[in-house]
Parts: structure tokens; sequence; C-alpha cells
């Protein structure tokens, strides 16, 4: 397997409904990639769908006793009783979706045996989890520059494995719904998978959660100091790659396009590279601008310009919609978008217009 973990595994989309029917069927699963391309969101998101509440234990941070509770005599029994801690109480007493995260990061025996108690036989001690309660348990791969603890046979043989791989299609639809910088999803959007993950022996690398850090530090810094601060994210080789692409992105006017003062004709700049970052640039300045009456035709006509396919249409449509829900459905009212939207083959079906 190739360190890019591209060769193997199946994307975020793919794993959701396969990892949602195996726990509704009462198997516990053991999620393995690698760091930072959403393993947390996937498990996020499934509680969120299966109305479970998540109780979300990072593994090697805690020590055993947080898992598995603390005994203490009962000198009136002449028993030992178990204190459990506040999550197994929470795990009894409600569905609740128990994410352990880390799952194999050099954690020990105990941990381990706890382990073993939640997954196999969904209790603690005597408290047993609600019947509606399950376990998904994610960890990185022996290949991935982490620290990885070897799983006991016995533990590993309780789990359905899963592993996930990068795909920039999914991550540009979580990244579109999420707010993530239009120069970053740009740039994601014209190289794929090769800028969206590459793991590293560097402290600093891009995966999908580092391109989330990077787009949050992007709001925060003056352009002077943007490579450095994108570089502490995503790594200096990779952050120096998409400054020279931003130079070619800040080409586009956006806020020209849509006053009707400027025009590109994409057959003389037809480099894939270009579109995809005039899309997203104007798409971009469509997400907070206040656009009038007006000047709503101008829009039609930046992705009516010659050289932009219908799969560059559809892509900039679908940005609209996802940032400026508003705008999108005053651009449907327009008998212009209606006549183009007809002219792509099943823009309907993909935007939803119908």
């Amino acid at each position: 397997m190739s360190k890019t973990g591209l060769s193997s595994g199946y994307t975020f989309d793919q794993l959701f409904p396969l990892i949602r029917s195996t726990l509704d069927a009462g198997i516990s699963v053991l999620l393995l990639g690698a760091p930072g391309i959403g393993k947390s969101t996937l498990a996020v998101d499934l509680a969120r769908v299966m109305k479970k509440t998540l109780i979300d234990i990072r593994l090697a941070q805690k020590d055993p006793a947080e898992l598995g509770g603390v005994y203490f005599p009962n000198r009136e029994t002449q028993t030992l009783e178990l204190f459990p801690p506040a999550w197994v109480k929470r795990a009894c007493a409600e569905p609740c979706l128990v994410f352990l995260d880390e799952f194999n990061a050099a954690v020990t025996k105990l941990h381990q045996a706890a382990a073993y108690q939640i997954v196999l036989e969904k209790r603690i001690g005597e408290f047993q989890f609600h019947p509606g309660t399950v376990v998904l348990a994610a960890g990185n791969r022996e290949d991935d520059n982490a620290i990885v603890t070897p799983l006991s046979s016995a533990l590993c043989n309780r789990f359905a494995h899963f592993e996930m791989r990068p795909d920039a299609a999914t991550w540009l639809k979580w990244a579109a719904a999420n707010g993530i910088h239009e120069n970053i999803m740009a740039f994601v959007q014209t190289y794929g998978e090769e800028v969206l993950f590459a793991s590293s022996d560097a402290h600093s690398f891009p995966t999908p959660r580092s391109w989330a850090m990077a787009s949050r530090v992007m709001a925060q810094v003056d352009d002077e100091d943007l490579n450095r601060a994108v570089a502490a994210c995503v790594g200096l080789p990779m952050a120096d790659r998409f400054c020279k692409y931003l130079e070619l992105y800040r080409k586009v006017n956006a806020a020209k396009i849509i006053a009707g003062k400027e025009k590109i004709d994409f057959t003389k700049k037809s480099e894939p590279s270009f579109i995809y970052a005039a899309i997203f640039a104007v798409a971009g300045y469509l997400a907070t601008a206040d656009v009038p009456d007006k000047n709503l035709d101008n829009i039609v006509t930046f992705i009516s310009s010659p050289g932009v396919g219908p799969e560059y249409q559809i892509l900039f449509l679908r940005q609209l919609r996802n940032r400026n829900v508003k705008l999108f459905d005053r651009l449907k009212a327009l008998p212009e978008f209606r006549e183009l939207a007809g002219k792509i083959v099943n823009l309907r079906a993909s935007l939803y217009l119908s």
C-alpha cells in the first residue's frame, strides 16, 4: 500500500451506509485510515443520522480507570463495588454511539482489556449498555507514520474492519457545506487527491483536516503572511504550490464580471486550472455579495461564456446553491437561466431544480 492512502479502502460516502448498516446489525466497527482524513467527522455524522448521543473517547489519552472505572470496598457488604465513569452511565441510560478514537495508538493491555469488554459485551463491569448503544473504534494504519500498538487477535476478531481513503469529490461536497475557503476548494478541485492528502515525515502535511485548519487561518492573516501560515498547516512544499496557484486565481476579477464590466473567453484560456480558478473565484465572491437584480443576468452570461462546458456550469451552480441559496433562488427565476438549464443534460436532476 502506498503512503498516499489512495490504493485501497473506501471513500467517506461509501463508508457511511456500510458502517451504519453494520452498527445497526449490532456489530462493532474498527475504522482504519490515515490521520486527518475524516474518521472523527464520520462518527459525528453517524451519531446525528442514527439519532444517538455521541460519546467521544480518545483512548490513548485516557487512564484505564477512566474507561473501566474504579473499584472501592463496601464495608457493609464486604465486597468491592465499581464506580463507573460518567460516560458509562450515559451509555447505559440512552442509545449512544461510543466512539473509541486513537484505538491502536500506544494503548496498554489494561486499555485493551477494557476495550474488549466494551466491544464484545457492550458493558463495563455489571453496567450493561443500553440495547441501542453501538461501538465504533478508529485508528491509524501501521504505515501512516503514527504510533500504532498491535491489537490482540481476539480483540481484532470482534470487529468488522473498514478502511477509509481520501477522496477529493467527497471532501469538496463537505467543504462547500462547511464554509471552506473557495481558494482551497478551487485548488483541490483542480489537482484532486494528490494535493488533498500527501503523507509525510514532516510535522505538517496536507490532509482534509489540515486544509480545514488552513482555511480558518486564511481568514485571519494578511497576504504577506499567507504562505507561512498555510505552511504551518499543510507543510511548506504544498503551501508553495498553493500560493503559486493563487497567482492564477487572483487574475479573475469577480466583481467586474458580475458588474458586467469584464468578460472571459475561455476558448483562449482553456487550461482547466484557470477555468476552475474562475469558477470558484466568482462563486466565492457571490457567496457574500449583494447582487442587484440588474446584474443577475451577468451571472448567466458568465456561466455561458465560450469554453465553459456543462461540467463547469454544474460545478459553479452547485457551489452557488450551497453558499448562497437566496441568490440561487433569485437566479432560477430568470428566463435566461431557465433556458440555459434546459440545454444542460441532467441539470435539473443534478441541482434539484424541479
